[in-house]
């Protein structure tokens, strides 16, 4: 039997390979076994965490049964989570046992993982072929080198310093990307939401830590405006990209960025630049088209609006209008992309796919980014248990998708202008 060896931690966190039970996966509620076409290697960058108040669950090839186990020679032992870097796609949840009482998780995609042959194994696909966010792109001290030069040159400009903090103190990917001008990089501008998404990264209530700190200021246009023209002019694949995890929703300031984009497209014509957004406002979306915004990139959990709000938990506006919004930006020609979250046991169910199917086939769509949703996997398991979903597999999803739909952009970076 190839399937790995569970793996399991100590209260200091050092990980340990079961001598005989093997890894498990979790769709919802259910156990089950990875297959072979499901493992890969972890990849280079993939961190892993031991999940507290809770108990490893692993498959005895024995007794055939899913077993828990709470201690090792006589010690306390924890359930084990891989931590995917970007690409890369989670099949499956972590099998594990939580107790009745506990904090919820912080918000990061917990993967089911295990050991054979001398490596981890991890339950994923990747999903994007690009390498550009990569660990061995990302040298800090040459980063944190380059930041300080631009800090010094734009002493003045506060968003250049909030960035400088999301680059070197929340490790963003894209605020890197800014100072090591490359790629994509972020412009968050929003303080405020029109959304209260049960998973935001920046905005939690007080039974769970939000990773990281939302800006707490509306930049000025010219200070938004010179980090995007210096960004086009100079950067290779240029891109830049309002609506970030560090920030509320972009089409709240949709009057500052639709200025700034004006003011910057007199300078140049270089590079792309993206809106990342929840949709809400059909107004909003045509005056940022007009203003000469080249992409959209709209976030769903799902089509169906009871699951949507269910996540979202809309203020002011409704699922349709997230649909009136695809088709104003289709109206302009721009490209579109769905910021799918997918979370296993249910994005992949029967009922999932097929509205999924549905709703692709009623909006012109030319890119699907999968997304890991980061969240606690029993609390939103929990959220969702009462609608008896049937999970079908995350390959499965994704093949079902391809095959009806192949001239729609698998991936999950956002793409510059170049390749739409």
């Amino acid at each position: 039997m190839n399937l790995p060896y569970l793996l399991f931690a100590d209260k200091e966190g050092k990980i340990h390979s079961h001598p005989y039970l093997r890894m498990a996966g979790a769709l919802l509620d259910k156990f089950c076994l990875p297959g072979q076409e499901e493992l890969i290697a972890a990849p280079s960058g993939t961190t892993f965490f031991y999940l507290p108040d809770s108990y490893p669950l692993g498959y005895d090839p024995l007794t055939k049964k899913v077993e828990q186990i709470e201690k090792v020679k006589g010690k306390r032992v924890y359930p084990v989570s891989a931590f995917l870097p970007p690409s890369y796609l989670r099949l499956y949840n972590p099998a594990a046992k939580f107790a009745k009482k506990r904090q919820k998780l912080p918000l990061w995609a917990y993967t089911a993982c295990g050991f054979y042959g001398g490596k981890f194994k991890v339950a994923a696909k990747k999903i994007d072929k690009r390498i550009r966010q990569s660990p061995g792109f990302y040298n800090n001290k040459l980063i944190e080198k380059n930041a300080n030069i631009f800090l010094k040159k734009y002493s003045q400009n506060r968003l250049y310093r909030h960035l400088f903090n999301c680059a070197l103190n929340y490790n963003c990917l894209a605020a890197k990307n800014l100072f090591m001008q490359r790629w994509e990089a972020p412009l968050p501008v929003a303080r405020f939401c029109n959304a209260r998404c049960i998973g935001c990264l920046s905005k939690q209530d007080k039974n769970c830590i939000a990773s990281h700190q939302r800006i707490n200021f509306k930049p000025s246009i010219l200070e938004v405006s010179e980090i995007m023209s210096n960004h086009l002019k100079q950067a290779k694949e240029a891109i830049v990209s309002f609506g970030q995890g560090c920030e509320g929703e972009p089409l709240l300031e949709a009057d500052l960025i639709a200025e700034s984009i004006k003011q910057v497209r007199q300078k140049t014509k270089r590079g792309t630049i993206n809106i990342n957004t929840n949709g809400s406002y059909p107004d909003k979306i045509e005056q940022l088209c007009q203003a000469g915004v080249d992409s959209f990139r709209i976030s769903l959990n799902s089509p169906e609006e009871k699951f949507y709000n269910l996540y979202f938990r809309p203020k002011n506006y409704r699922f349709l209008d997230v649909c009136k919004s695809i088709k104003v930006a289709n109206k302009y020609n721009k490209f579109v992309s769905l910021n799918l979250f997918i979370f296993p046991g249910f994005s992949d169910s029967r009922q999932q796919i097929d509205k999924l199917i549905k709703f692709l086939k009623k909006n012109k769509i030319d890119m699907i980014q999968w997304r890991n949703l980061n969240i606690d996997p029993l609390y939103y398991a929990n959220k969702i248990a009462k609608y008896n979903l049937n999970p079908t597999g995350i390959l499965n999803l994704i093949s079902n998708i391809s095959n009806n739909f192949f001239k729609i952009k698998m991936g999950y970076f956002n793409l510059p202008k170049e390749k739409f």
